[in-house]
């Protein structure tokens, strides 16, 4: 759940636009954490329409040339963290500070490593399709081999059943 609505972000930005209220002064009046939040509403309402109010999902992710594209634009503008945000349509601009303090640290190829767990979860589930069908593959074959003993019981049975009687007749 997000903390401000859309309503409430549009209602923000047309009164700062339509009168000579501040963000400071909007940001009390409204019960908004920050001036910047205010700020960064009204750039991205100014670059993008009502489409820029929009809630975007924190959940997006983002591939390492990507983020190296953000990184270089940003030092060749001389753009900060928000106008960086703002050209790039990324919705917090702590991700692109948490991008370059990793490239600053580890490097550039440090932005193309995936996050979390996926690769041991994936092969715990690979490790686990791969039991279930050798498991089904085993009863089958354990299925068969009863058949098989059973038709050679029979079989067996049978045998003795005609050495029975041919000893049977060659005694008569």
């Amino acid at each position: 759940m997000t903390k401000y609505s859309k309503t409430l972000k549009v209602k923000v930005v047309q009164e700062y636009l339509s009168s000579s209220s501040g963000y400071k002064l909007l940001s009390k009046k409204y019960g908004i954490k920050s001036e910047s939040l205010v700020s960064s509403w009204v750039q991205r309402y100014k670059a993008f329409g009502l489409n820029g109010l929009d809630i975007l999902s924190p959940k997006k992710s983002f591939d390492g040339s990507f983020k190296l594209n953000v990184l270089k634009w940003m030092k060749t503008n001389k753009a900060s963290y928000p106008k960086t945000a703002l050209h790039f349509n990324i919705s917090n601009v702590g991700t692109i500070w948490q991008w370059q303090h990793t490239w600053e640290i580890e490097g550039a190829d440090a932005l193309y490593r995936s996050k979390g767990r996926q690769t041991i979860m994936s092969a715990d589930k690979q490790s686990k399709k791969k039991q279930q069908t050798e498991l089904e593959r085993l009863r089958e074959e354990n299925e068969l081999l009863q058949i098989e003993n059973e038709y050679l019981k029979k079989l067996r049975a049978l045998v003795q059943e005609e050495e029975a009687k041919k000893h049977k007749s060659s005694r008569n």
